[in-house]
């Protein structure tokens, strides 16, 4: 489970969801959606704190970092910044920050997004894959 203070408006969590990423009050919870967090979440989650218990961080994958860089080609390594770099090695990934050698392990979506915008001010956005096959 993913504590509370971690997230924030922008976070990518999975979640029994609609798919306009409204949760779905039914007894029986549709499959888990990834969906970045909105300001009716949280206030969602103050009205039923149990709403909260239902989601699920996105572990981070080869798949996001494509989301997130456009690297359409099996990579080990993706520049995010031009100080901030994701390395995978065995099947672990970690930001790799500055030329100080900082190595932090990552383990989901939301840290990484929280830890580029930490680093940078700038918020990790999702490369738009129709220009970069275009560009390719």
């Amino acid at each position: 489970m993913i504590s509370l203070h971690e997230l924030r408006i922008g976070n990518f969590i999975k979640g029994p969801l609609t798919l306009n990423g409204a949760f779905s009050q039914e007894f029986s919870a549709p499959e888990s959606i990834e969906v970045a967090l909105r300001l009716e979440h949280f206030i969602w989650f103050k009205a039923d704190p149990g709403l909260y218990k239902l989601i699920q961080p996105i572990a981070l994958t080869e798949t996001w970092m494509q989301r997130f860089t456009g690297a359409l080609d099996h990579e080990l390594r993706w520049e995010l910044h031009q100080y901030i770099t994701v390395l995978k090695r065995y099947e672990r990934y970690f930001l790799h920050y500055s030329d100080k050698g900082y190595l932090l392990d990552i383990k989901y979506v939301h840290q990484l997004q929280n830890l580029v915008l930490d680093l940078t001010g700038n918020e990790l956005v999702q490369v738009d894959q129709t220009t970069v096959k275009q560009n390719n």
